[in-house]
């Protein structure tokens, strides 16, 4: 069961997604995200990047469709977003799996060098693209960085993923990962 600070966290990862404000997932959410990716990255509507990430972004929508629609409405509303996470956390597979396409996401596409690494534009690149407000991804990013080489290596941002959707400590560095929630 899901504790009341993963609700919190969850909700902002909602919210995040949810690109129109309207309490549902829906697929022009993660259209809207695509195209978000898309313009930050300065990719042609047409590159080969840009129809990826494209494919990408929908079928994640498709994938989420089918594990947490349980009404059949083809949304996602805040309560099925909340009982998909709860049911992924407590299959220890599903959740390495989940957690895995996450940070494969966001090293393809906020990884611009290709160095294994993200740096604090890269991340602001992430706020811009997810609808948090870009004033708080200098701090954010300062919080994460906690050996302050100004990177986040692949390894921290899976600590850091991890610590986001499984750890219940109000203090955790973690939970800023994508600003105030």
């Amino acid at each position: 069961m899901l504790t009341e600070l993963q609700n919190r966290k969850l909700l902002k990862l909602f919210c995040m997604y949810d690109g129109d404000r309207d309490g549902f997932l829906v697929k022009k959410d993660f259209e809207k995200i695509a195209s978000k990716l898309c313009t930050v990255k300065n990719l042609g509507s047409r590159s080969p990047k840009s129809m990826m990430l494209q494919e990408r972004m929908v079928q994640a929508w498709k994938s989420l469709l089918k594990k947490a629609d349980s009404s059949g409405d083809k949304k996602i509303s805040l309560d099925e977003w909340l009982a998909y996470h709860d049911d992924v956390l407590g299959d220890r597979t599903t959740y390495t799996q989940e957690v895995q396409s996450v940070m494969e996401l966001i090293f393809d596409v906020f990884d611009t060098d290709g160095d294994g690494t993200i740096c604090e534009q890269e991340w602001a690149e992430l706020f811009q693209v997810y609808n948090i407000h870009p004033a708080y991804a200098p701090s954010a990013f300062k919080q994460l960085d906690a050996n302050q080489d100004g990177y986040l290596s692949k390894d921290e941002v899976l600590g850091l993923i991890d610590e986001f959707f499984c750890g219940d400590n109000v203090g955790a560095i973690a939970n800023a990962m994508f600003g105030p929630y």
